[in-house]
């Protein structure tokens, strides 16, 4: 997919999921965009764990009900804030319900990280990073699930579901306002999965 077209259909979504990025289980962030861009030309798509409460398998999914849904992954408030994760157990198999559960696609690299109840993975089919200093404005997020509230980034939680919404006003909004968006990427059916 154009990169200009990917990165203009994220931005201007009513509905995306926003991701603090940074190292995780051992590789740099450099290093996990080129193994997913590389999945996703090989295979056609890649999957991409995550553990947040603000972005189940069930809410990405109910948010995915809006035409093309994307994530936007952007840079912490600061240099170290984004704490690497060190646990790299390997997923072998994924479920769309929690409940049946199929190998992962052949030919994927490998998808790691801590591997209990709480570890999903986006469903991604188009992955470009972002190679020109693009910023996105967090004040006009607000959370999908609590529209009336600004989106919140903290430490266990840095994956969010979101919705375009003007926050500017809100008392409760991030500090930080504008993040560099590091790499766009467009969800597929079935979007966010269980994986173990």
């Amino acid at each position: 997919m154009n990169k200009q077209i990917l990165l203009e259909g994220a931005t201007s979504a009513s509905h995306c999921i926003i991701s603090v990025m940074g190292d995780h289980a051992g590789e740099d962030v450099a290093t996990i965009f080129n193994r997913k861009i590389a999945d996703v030309r090989k295979v056609k798509q890649t999957l991409w764990l995550i553990k947040s409460p603000k972005a189940t398998p069930a809410l990405v999914q109910k948010l995915c009900q809006h035409k093309h849904s994307y994530v936007l992954f952007i840079e912490p408030s600061a240099h170290g804030c984004a704490h690497p994760t060190k646990t790299a157990e390997r997923a072998i198999e994924f479920s769309k319900d929690g409940s049946v559960w199929s190998k992962l696609p052949v030919g994927i690299g490998p998808v790691t990280g801590k591997l209990d109840t709480r570890a999903y993975a986006l469903v991604i089919d188009a992955l470009e990073t972002v190679h020109k200093n693009v910023k996105m404005d967090i004040w006009c997020y607000a959370d999908f699930v609590q529209p009336d509230k600004p989106v919140k980034m903290i430490l266990g939680c840095s994956t969010i579901c979101a919705i375009k919404k003007d926050m500017k006003a809100h008392p409760d909004k991030m500090k930080s306002r504008y993040r560099g968006i590091i790499a766009i990427a467009r969800l597929a059916e079935p979007y966010c999965v269980w994986v173990r």
